[in-house]
């Protein structure tokens, strides 16, 4: 688990390295945070700025049904409107999950509209995914995203351009690729954070 966190962790510096953001301004407190306005942050300046921390956090973990090679919601959360509502704006998504190791499996990561495939048609017993989103312009993001189960490690990215004046969706979606086994894949968690 310690390799799967430095990876992780080389990856996060390496993306903020590649998209520098200086923050200034006056915090306030958004209410779609969850932190307390006290744990705001506040670098002078007028600008504003949204309490950095985790405002979503699932752990009950949610596996595959029994279909088929068929996409099934495993957690999602609703990004709310404006959240990144500046260049260099970014979120963490930090999934993880199981699998049965006898059954082959696909996952899909949604943000908004866009589609990216975190695996397909592989037997895992464990896996990892982080994902960093970064606002680039007015509807233009980069998707960094690492991961990692015990048949691969891999990093890649790719660019979007959903409108994020609107409210978002970000999901994570799970198939059985082989027969109609339930929980051939499992999601056990998934955190959404505001870093900047």
């Amino acid at each position: 688990m310690s390799s799967i966190i430095d990876s992780l962790a080389k990856l996060a510096e390496k993306f903020s390295q590649k998209y520098p953001v200086e923050a200034s301004g006056v915090a306030t407190l958004d209410a779609n945070a969850r932190i307390p306005t006290d744990q705001a942050f506040s670098t002078g300046g007028s600008e504003t700025h949204k309490a950095m921390g985790v405002i979503d956090s699932q752990h009950i973990a949610i596996g595959n049904t029994a279909v088929l090679n068929v996409f099934v919601d495993l957690m999602s959360y609703i990004l709310p409107a404006d959240t990144l509502d500046a260049d260099g704006k970014a979120i963490r998504v930090t999934m993880f999950g199981s699998g049965n190791n006898s059954d082959t499996v696909s996952l899909l990561f949604s943000f908004g509209s866009t589609n990216i495939t975190l695996e397909s048609g592989v037997a895992i017993l464990t896996w990892m995914a982080q994902v960093m989103i970064i606002r680039q312009g007015a509807s233009l993001q980069t998707i960094g995203i690492m991961m990692l189960d015990d048949q691969l490690t891999e990093a890649f990215q790719e660019d979007t351009t959903e409108d994020e004046t609107s409210s978002l969706v970000i999901r994570c979606q799970g198939k059985n690729t082989n027969d109609t086994s339930a929980d051939a894949i499992v999601q056990n968690g998934m955190i959404v954070e505001i870093l900047n």
